[in-house]
């Protein structure tokens, strides 16, 4: 008997640790989808594989600087008819082994330079995907979640006017009101019936986007708490987020490394006229086998080898003018994207700031708002507003507390947008930002 209830009491904790796993999987906060993301995500993965293809521009740089050595064999069969030594055939097998060591090659040591430069600018734009990549997280976790705001609203206000309809349906059988008045509640109730299958087809599409980025199915994610802190950008100075993207910003810091690369090649194709000195090195073991007889030979031998472009057909000139060109168009898109870095951050951090102040109007609005539609409904139990106007004041109402959602959903995106245009964004902002989920209070 003990042992039945030792066996049932397992069981019944299996079944409750199952309902537990099953229930985490429906609802998950947002550092559980940016795990989920790290590890699923086709599109960051394809990031990381081109990022580390990338990586070897340095290695490919430097081979034209190092030593090359070959090894090769040969076995051939060969004859010869001479008049004096009569003809002949014979067989030979022959091996050998070459060294090029580069002394003097000012084209490929510069090209090694292009190669460190495309090192580093394949380093600054993967810390751009990197933030970008935060960035999308936190993007498509917070448009699941203001789907879900949206569709409570709309149910909320489609249970009001569904109220609102029957009550007015009610008095218009008791003679208190008049036809006018439940047509209105109808065409409000049936526009609330299309606003809310269209809210639900927005969430929808939103956990399908989400389901793309994590490739789990969730039903739900952890919603935002009513009370976060709603904070100036810190630093409080512009000019201090503009001097720390001209720092950081790794798309600027890219196209400073492109401009290089494009420098490095210019000087390359300059370099593709001087003369080029190797140290050779060759041996050569030779085996050969004629009819009467077998020998063998051995050479060993090293030099120096010099050579001295003069032509080409006009490709060295022509590879010239194209790399300067070249060089030209990173210089100019460096001072693009450095002008540019500085309009997006100081818009951004505006931005910010006037998310901050429509957070609090919303909020002080839909105090308002709240007190105006007490006011009408009583007005309208006098006989002084019509349904149209309480009908009005619902709908100003609800649509007040969605634009108070999207303001502070708004507000937190903006600020990661700032901090990413800045270069400083990192998987340590989403985790503060995982600090503000849970159940909401009230504010």
């Amino acid at each position: 008997m003990h042992s039945f209830f030792t066996m049932l009491q397992l069981f019944l904790f299996v079944l409750m640790y199952s309902a537990l796993s099953h229930a985490n999987t429906d609802s998950e906060d947002l550092s559980s989808v940016f795990q989920h993301a790290l590890k699923n995500d086709f599109q960051w993965a394809s990031k990381v594989h081109a990022y580390n293809a990338n990586k070897e521009a340095k290695a490919l740089g430097a081979s034209g600087i190092k030593p090359t050595v070959k090894l090769n064999a040969q076995t051939s069969q060969d004859s010869y008819d001479s008049d004096t030594f009569g003809n002949d055939s014979y067989s030979s097998t022959s091996y050998g082994a070459t060294l090029v060591q580069p002394i003097f090659r000012l084209d490929k040591w510069r090209d090694y330079q292009k190669g460190r430069a495309l090192e580093r600018q394949a380093d600054a734009e993967f810390q751009y995907e990197q933030q970008a990549f935060y960035l999308r997280v936190a993007d498509v976790y917070f448009d699941v979640l203001r789907a879900e705001e949206n569709l409570t609203f709309r149910k909320a206000e489609k249970s009001a006017i569904k109220s609102q309809m029957e009550q007015i349906q009610y008095r218009f059988k008791a003679g208190l009101a008049a036809d006018t008045d439940v047509q209105e509640a109808k065409a409000a109730f049936d526009l609330i019936t299309v606003q809310h299958i269209i809210a639900q087809q927005e969430l929808d599409f939103s956990l399908e986007n989400l389901h793309t980025l994590t490739g789990v199915t969730l039903s739900r994610v952890t919603p935002l708490k009513s009370i976060i802190p709603i904070n100036a950008p810190s630093p409080a100075s512009m000019k201090e987020w503009t001097n720390t993207a001209l720092a950081y910003n790794p798309v600027l810091r890219a196209a400073r490394y492109a401009k290089q690369a494009a420098q490095r090649n210019y000087q390359v194709k300059t370099s593709a006229h001087l003369p080029t000195l190797d140290l050779v090195g060759n041996y050569r073991d030779t085996d050969r086998y004629i009819q009467t007889s077998e020998g063998e030979l051995s050479s060993t031998s090293i030099s120096l080898k010099l050579e001295i472009p003069l032509y080409s057909g006009g490709a060295i000139s022509a590879s010239r003018r194209q790399a300067k060109e070249l060089y030209l168009q990173a210089s100019e898109e460096f001072n693009f994207k450095n002008r540019e870095l500085l309009q997006n951050t100081r818009n951004l951090y505006r931005l910010v700031s006037t998310d901050i102040s429509r957070v609090h109007a919303q909020k002080q609005g839909i105090r308002s708002m709240d007190a105006a539609l007490t006011a009408i409904e009583a007005g309208y139990s006098s006989g002084t507003r019509t349904i149209l106007d309480v009908l009005n004041a619902q709908n100003t109402l609800y649509s007040a507390k969605r634009d108070y959602a999207n303001a502070r959903f708004d507000y937190i995106l903006d600020s990661l947008r700032l901090k990413q245009v800045a270069g400083i964004l990192s998987d340590e902002e989403l985790l503060n930002i995982n600090n503000w989920l849970g159940e909401k209070e009230t504010p």
